[in-house]
Parts: C-alpha cells; structure tokens; sequence
C-alpha cells in the first residue's frame, strides 16, 4: 500500500483548520493512517473521498473512566479511532454513512473551543509547574553549593528557565488563549443573533 508523510503544525486553536486539512487529504484519496509528534501526518492511499475525519477532545475524566464504553459507543455508530495524540482523538467513519454533525452546529463548535481553551490552561498550568519545579531545584542547589564557578553556572540556569517561561507565555500561550477566547466570543454572538 503506498503511503505519504506530511509535516504539518497546528495548534490547539486551529482544530477546525485541522479538520478541514485532513478531510481535504480524504478527498484526494489520503487516509490518516497515524499522527508522530504533533507533526508527522502518515497517510495511506485510498478510495477518494472514501472517508470523513473529524477531531474530537473529550473531557479526560469522563473519558478515561467510561473509554471502554465510548469506545464501543463509537464502534456502533460506524466511527473508527484512527489515533490518539495527547487527549485529542481523531476520528473517521464512511462517508457514506453522512456527516459528523448538522452543518450549522454552533452550539457544539462553542463546546469544542471551550475544550480545546481548557486544555490550553492546562497544559500551560503544568509547564509552569515545571518551570517552577526547576527554578525551585537550581535555587536550592545555588545555595548548597558554595563554589564560585558552579554558582555562576547555575545563576545562569535560573536565569535561562525563568527567561524561557516569560517568553514561553508571552510569544506562545498569549496569543494561542487569546485566539481561542475570540473564537468562543465570536461563536456566543453568532448564537445569540440567531436565538
């Protein structure tokens, strides 16, 4: 079977963009066959438009504790999981069988940018766990160790991990939040307008 890697990156805020891309690729006869790191896409060659892609993330505590469950939930609507990647799952089914969701589903797009929002914060809320762990372990070892080059070297840690979290939120976490927040502000409107 012939196969084709593509490198790609997308961030949590662009799931939607995501989704179209993979759908797009069914379209031209490339199925998902598995995701490496966040940006190894590995495609099989197939039936043009055969199948249907969509991303899902489901709440981790009531997935992890009912997954058997879901998972033939799943099964029985025709859906398969081609793979994992953290705790987003993509899914596909024939496209035969029809749509994922009502075209105009508002309502569930606002659900799944809260989802992909409230990943965002914890997954920044753990980096920054580690950012303070680290800084945390460099003080105490600053100070344990009284030797003047091995304080500099580790003055210089300190400065490298607190420097590496300030611009880790600033040029990366900033924006991405900042980007969900107006998807969801942007989604309440169109929901109000038309309710």
């Amino acid at each position: 079977m012939e196969t084709k890697t593509v490198w790609r990156f997308f961030t949590i805020a662009q799931w939607e963009e995501e989704n179209k891309w993979l759908n797009q690729m069914a379209q031209n006869g490339w199925h998902l066959v598995r995701i490496n790191f966040l940006l190894r896409y590995v495609f099989e060659k197939g039936s043009k438009g055969e199948y249907i892609y969509k991303l899902d993330l489901p709440d981790n505590i009531e997935y992890r504790d009912n997954e058997p469950s879901y998972r033939d939930f799943l099964t029985e609507c025709g859906i398969d999981i081609v793979c994992e990647q953290k705790q987003w799952l993509y899914l596909r089914k024939k496209s035969s069988d029809g749509p994922f969701d009502k075209k105009d589903d508002l309502f569930s797009k606002l659900i799944m940018c809260n989802k992909a929002y409230s990943y965002a914060i914890d997954t920044l809320t753990k980096l920054l766990r580690y950012f303070a762990i680290l800084l945390v372990l460099f003080i105490l070892a600053l100070n344990i160790l009284d030797q003047p080059p091995i304080k500099n070297i580790l003055k210089g840690m300190i400065m490298g991990v607190g420097i590496g979290a300030i611009w880790s939120i600033a040029i990366v976490w900033v924006p991405l939040l900042n980007n969900l927040r107006k998807k969801m502000n942007k989604l309440v409107s169109e929901i109000a307008i038309k309710h």
